[in-house]
């Protein structure tokens, strides 16, 4: 029953776990005009001068990407060993300064993005946030996941120089489901004199998971639902400039409901799994799922290096626990970035990504894996951004990969070990 194996893949990629600058600079945190303002950056609510109404003062921006790309070999992200130009992305926010301490806005994004995105407008954020004092902040809505360095912002594309960030840590697959929360945040930002400062988020809620989210073989999405998601981010800012360090951690507990094939049905009540009148119906339980992730972010000149470690652990469970036994993951991912402005018009960036679906089996010698680099996924990556104006830029990128870890096996049933993946992108912002 070649179902179980990719079904249960599937289902645990989940668990894992976005203007031209002059020079180099950190990946910014969300700008107050397109993005909810993070613990790190205070909200400078100051009325224009010589203003004399009392109207809210309203921002509207926006974003929209096309691009294409093709692989040498394996599917990733859609039919990419075929060339694919279903890689589209637009949003449009508002937000409104309502008083000094209180500020609202909203984010709707359309994304067409291979088979990990469907093009129907959703919500990215929606929010209503209260800063009561420089270390408290209150945000409710559809907030932000605060998790490693960039998720906060990873749809922004002016914001950083690949096109994919490294994909253990940010996974395209993911995005739409692990973007934001619906629930409620709290925010700080902590002056510490001569040792730096410290800026924290700690946030409850739930996930709103698209059926997107899933590619299943022999099996359909109906519906996940999420019991509850929490967690914390906090990074220590150096008093060596550009320099900040920091650890995100989240959990969850969700229950996948999908329906099986009419196949699939009678496979299963003909192995005795299920009585004479089984409908089809399947949930599968991840109880819980946990990501960490340690950060560390420099910035000197025009050079920009990061790097991130993180573990991802996942206990799951189903309603056929004869065909689909609970088992425990453990996987590991990190990353080494670099980027570099040549110019204001031109950056180079690199990157070396790794994951390892096991980190008890990272080399793929143990029973659990059909082919030793089903295990890991070693991907080196090479950027080019062309910033044509400041509303205006093009990338170019390359993807050097041994390995084919989290690749979806139902698309890859003979995967093949070194392969490329290159991208194309144009993006406008207003």
């Amino acid at each position: 029953m070649k179902l179980w194996p990719s079904l249960v893949a599937a289902v645990c990629l989940l668990a894992h776990g976005s203007a031209g600058r002059a020079e180099a600079q950190p990946l910014p945190p969300p700008d107050t005009d397109t993005l909810p303002v993070p613990a790190s950056e205070p909200v400078d609510s100051t009325p224009a001068a010589g203003s004399t109404d009392n109207w809210p003062h309203l921002q509207l921006h926006g974003f929209a990407s096309q691009g294409g790309f093709v692989s040498t070999a394996n599917e990733y992200i859609g039919k990419s060993s075929r060339g694919s130009l279903k890689f589209f992305e637009a949003g449009i926010n508002v937000s409104a300064q309502l008083t000094d301490q209180l500020r609202a806005g909203m984010q709707l994004t359309a994304r067409s993005v291979g088979t990990v995105s469907q093009d129907l407008p959703r919500v990215d954020w929606a929010l209503i946030d209260y800063r009561w004092r420089e270390w408290l902040g209150l945000r409710a809505g559809v907030t932000r996941i605060p998790l490693g360095l960039y998720n906060e912002y990873v749809d922004i594309d002016s914001a950083r120089t690949a096109i994919l960030m490294p994909q253990g840590v940010y996974p395209i697959r993911n995005r739409d489901a692990l973007i934001s929360q619906i629930g409620f945040a709290a925010y700080g930002h902590l002056a510490m004199g001569p040792v730096g400062e410290l800026d924290y988020q700690a946030f409850l809620g739930t996930l709103s998971i698209p059926a997107s989210a899933l590619e299943l073989d022999g099996a359909t999405f109906v519906s996940a639902d999420t019991k509850y998601l929490t967690g914390g981010q906090l990074f220590w800012r150096l008093p060596l400039d550009g320099l900040r360090i920091g650890i995100s951690y989240l959990r969850t507990v969700v229950n996948y409901h999908l329906q099986l094939s009419p196949a699939n049905t009678e496979l299963v009540v003909m192995a005795g799994a299920a009585p004479a009148d089984y409908g089809g119906a399947l949930r599968i339980s991840q109880r819980p799922t946990s990501f960490w992730v340690g950060s560390v972010e420099y910035v000197v000149g025009d050079w920009l290096f990061a790097a991130e470690y993180g573990r991802s652990l996942n206990h799951q469970e189903t309603s056929l626990p004869t065909i689909i036994p609970a088992f425990d993951t453990d996987s590991e991912h990190f990353y080494g970035m670099a980027s570099y402005r040549i110019a204001s018009w031109l950056e180079l960036g690199s990157y070396y990504s790794v994951i390892h679906a096991d980190v008890n089996d990272r080399d793929g010698d143990g029973p659990a894996f059909e082919k030793s680099y089903q295990a890991f996924r070693r991907d080196l990556a090479l950027s080019v951004r062309l910033d044509v104006n400041d509303y205006w830029l093009w990338k170019v990128e390359g993807h050097f990969i041994d390995g084919v870890a989290e690749l979806q096996a139902s698309q890859n049933p003979d995967p093949t070990r070194y392969w490329g993946l290159f991208l194309l992108k144009t993006t406008v912002t207003f």
